[in-house]
């Protein structure tokens, strides 16, 4: 039986399943639901537990062994498989379509793993589970829903959603959800009562941005080359950063090109940054980078952002630091190229 991972808590709570098999690209969402069967099972009384890490190599007469042995000191075992990757070989997926339909009534088995591919999800070992065990699937967050996942986060620790503190943070953690919990945490410490100081936050995260790669991507947006630069010298060194800065830059100016195509058609700048939720510290420098470049400038600068990437890869030729510090300058308005 498929659900979805926000019905968990109220399957759980009619009835405990044998089999639970929880899967997906995100780790933090995988856990917390992990952590919910997990939390129901000891409230059962499921108090002896097993972990096993699955990979190639991993021995399947050991589970065999494990689940068919009776327990010295509880009535029941919870055993937990976590599966590296959904490559679990022939006998593995003999063992695990076994497993799902023999399982003893004293055993609680926990299944988990990252994403699987769509061959993996028509194997004969996952049809098994499907048929057998209570399968959670967790989806990647796109960036178009990471505000409301952040909202919806901020809802369930007792803090009042803010769109805007929503918005900083996404920005500011760049799709890490991990990092996105931590920083909803300290906001909890922060506002015990749950209102957060909306100008007081927007202003410290700004200051903190500055020196970052998100400030330095900001600097170059709004126009400032002196200030990129200085930034740009501060930051990047040819080992540590080029790799991050370069995938933020991708992300952001794909997002500024994805606008710079809607204003072409809405002439309307206003309704083009409300629809692409665009914070109110960030209006100035995306507004200003959209009347300097038009889409086909951008798209040139997204290319340049290719043949970096593939020089970090070692597939061209380019030197990576060089390539941003003219890539950034561009973006800022201190023109490399003819437009």
């Amino acid at each position: 039986m498929k659900i979805k991972s926000e019905q968990l808590n109220n399957q759980l709570s009619q009835k405990l399943e044998p089999i639970y098999f929880v899967f997906g690209p995100e780790i933090l969402l995988v856990e917390q639901s992990l952590t919910q069967i997990k939390s129901e099972a000891n409230k059962q009384g499921f108090g002896e537990k097993v972990r096993f890490e699955i990979d190639g190599n991993f021995n399947w007469d050991l589970l065999h062994s494990e689940i068919s042995s009776g327990s010295l000191f509880s009535q029941k075992r919870t055993i937990e498989c976590h599966l590296k990757s959904g490559k679990i070989g022939i006998k593995g997926a003999k063992s695990m379509t076994e497993i799902a339909t023999t399982l003893p009534n004293d055993v609680l088995l926990i299944i988990s793993t990252g994403k699987l591919d769509m061959n993996q999800q028509k194997s004969k070992w996952f049809k098994a589970l499907l048929k057998s065990a209570v399968v959670v699937q967790h989806w990647e967050i796109s960036s178009d829903h990471l505000v409301g996942w952040i909202a919806n986060h901020m809802s369930e620790v007792g803090l009042k959603p803010n769109i805007e503190v929503s918005q900083s943070i996404a920005f500011c953690t760049e799709g890490n959800l991990l990092a996105s919990m931590q920083e909803i945490q300290k906001l909890k410490m922060a506002y015990p009562e749950g209102i957060v100081d909306t100008e007081s936050y927007l202003n410290q995260i700004y200051q903190q941005s500055i020196y970052t790669i998100y400030g330095l991507i900001d600097v170059a947006l709004s126009g400032n080359s002196d200030k990129t630069i200085k930034i740009f010298d501060t930051l990047i060194d040819e080992q540590s950063a080029p790799i991050q800065l370069n995938n933020s830059l991708y992300r952001e100016i794909k997002s500024i090109a994805d606008m710079a195509i809607e204003l072409h058609e809405t002439k309307d700048l206003d309704i083009v940054l409300k629809n692409h939720r665009v914070w109110n510290k960030r209006k100035t420098a995306v507004s200003s980078a959209l009347k300097r470049h038009p889409y086909q400038y951008l798209q040139k600068l997204l290319l340049s952002i290719g043949r970096i990437d593939r020089s970090i890869k070692g597939m061209d030729n380019l030197t990576p630091r060089t390539e941003l510090r003219t890539v950034l300058l561009n973006l800022s308005g201190k023109t490399q190229w003819a437009q």
